[in-house]
């Protein structure tokens, strides 16, 4: 299964990270610290057994990498300084212990900004000599790469489903990509002429106005994915590929009606998304796999008999 950076609502990822710290540092040596009376001391979790502290955050809208990275930098700013002005209510927690780390968890990390950010706020703290921090004191960033990949794996099955934001096409990015993809346009439309009473033009219209839609929608998602799930967009890209690899050496089926056609390739597509990724939403697969339709009968051999009118 692969891994899931994407689209983490705050609350999930602080709980999800809960379960991951207790594979690494087992579960009874993992404390949470509640926020919600006289907590937010710049940590969420701690382990005295390990001298290790823990913060969490996740980015919620889809962004790049270099706002990702000044978002996480902040984070660690802020919470940083919480951290280090909290000094009786910290040292209650902590006791005789010192701490040796503080650690940022978020689900992405791809900047070495971010590092560099730590290093120097490295040095501000153990500059200030707290009662429990050690000499050894570093500040650092973890993601989903940075725990066991069986951890990883054992507590993705039980995250709850994920959807994919959704971003549908407006109809004057239908107009405009419509004019400038023509030939395309021409294909869908002499393919879906097949699953439409003869004669029915406007119904036509509206299945490949429709049938555009869907795949923008699904460009759309693909695009938000790269950008911030990559591993997400690889697995999901993978299955597309695949399927479609197949479609092109074995070509359309010899017979059958449109409809058929697909039927089955639509429950194919969900199956092989269902198996390879099993948290992502029944929306979310439906809405890639429909626009993934909607892309083949424009580029690949997906047809529907007769086929001399499409070629």
């Amino acid at each position: 299964m692969p891994d899931v950076h994407e689209f983490w609502d705050p609350n999930e990822w602080e709980l999800h990270v809960f379960g991951l710290l207790q594979d690494r540092h087992g579960p009874l040596n993992v404390q949470k610290v509640p926020a919600r009376h006289k907590g937010d001391h710049g940590l969420d979790y701690y382990s005295l057994a390990d001298r290790v502290t823990y913060q969490c955050y996740a980015v919620q809208e889809p962004c790049e990498v270099a706002e990702r990275a000044e978002k996480q930098k902040a984070k660690i700013t802020t919470d940083l300084n919480k951290f280090c002005t909290k000094h009786a209510e910290l040292k209650s927690l902590f006791g005789e212990v010192r701490v040796d780390r503080w650690i940022l968890a978020v689900p992405l990390h791809d900047s070495a900004q971010v590092n560099a950010h730590a290093t120097r706020k490295t040095d501000e703290v153990r500059r200030l000599g707290l009662q429990y921090t050690s000499s050894e004191f570093q500040v650092m960033i973890h993601d989903l790469e940075s725990f066991d990949p069986g951890s990883r794996s054992a507590r993705a099955i039980q995250r709850r489903l994920f959807a994919i934001p959704s971003r549908p096409a407006s109809p004057r990015q239908i107009e405009e990509w419509s004019k400038a993809s023509n030939p395309l346009v021409h294909k869908l439309t002499s393919k879906l002429r097949k699953r439409i009473a003869r004669g029915d033009h406007r119904e036509l219209e509206g299945s490949v106005n429709e049938a555009i839609s869907w795949f923008l929608e699904r460009e759309n998602a693909f695009e938000d994915l790269r950008m911030n799930a990559p591993e997400l967009h690889e697995a999901l890209s993978g299955v597309f590929s695949r399927r479609a690899a197949r479609l092109r050496l074995s070509g359309p089926p010899p017979d059958g009606s449109a409809h058929s056609v697909l039927h089955y390739e639509y429950n194919a597509l969900i199956a092989e998304l269902q198996a390879s990724v099993p948290n992502l939403a029944p929306s979310s697969a439906h809405q890639l796999v429909v626009g993934t339709l909607a892309d083949w009968l424009m580029r690949c051999p997906l047809d529907f008999p007769p086929y001399d009118d499409a070629r």
